[in-house]
């Protein structure tokens, strides 16, 4: 399948770019097979993910079907400042998922 390269000239267009096509993607998934995968890592992708925490993608994801698994997670405590989870729960889980669950 061909696959498009995107280049965005701020990293506030990629943010907004990242949003709509998650989603859009989490509505195909969740639609089509009740449950939409999601790997987090830590570092930038956590802050680019912010507008989903935004209006209108707060309030129309279906954040029940999604399932977040972790990549790249350090061996510290969850709670620990070099955490991915805690960047994740902080910057981004937190404010999807009101009890902080994922």
């Amino acid at each position: 399948s061909k696959r498009d390269l995107l280049i965005f000239d701020a990293e506030e267009n990629l943010a907004v770019a990242l949003a709509k096509y998650t989603a859009d993607i989490s509505a195909k998934f969740a639609a089509e097979r009740g449950a939409v995968t999601v790997v987090l890592s830590g570092g930038s992708l956590i802050y680019a993910l912010r507008k989903l925490t935004e209006a209108p993608y707060l309030e129309t994801v279906d954040w029940s079907k999604w399932h977040v698994f972790w990549v790249d997670e350090r061996v510290v405590p969850k709670d620990h400042e070099d955490s991915n989870y805690k960047l994740a729960l902080d910057g981004f889980l937190s404010k999807v998922f009101p009890t902080g669950s994922s």
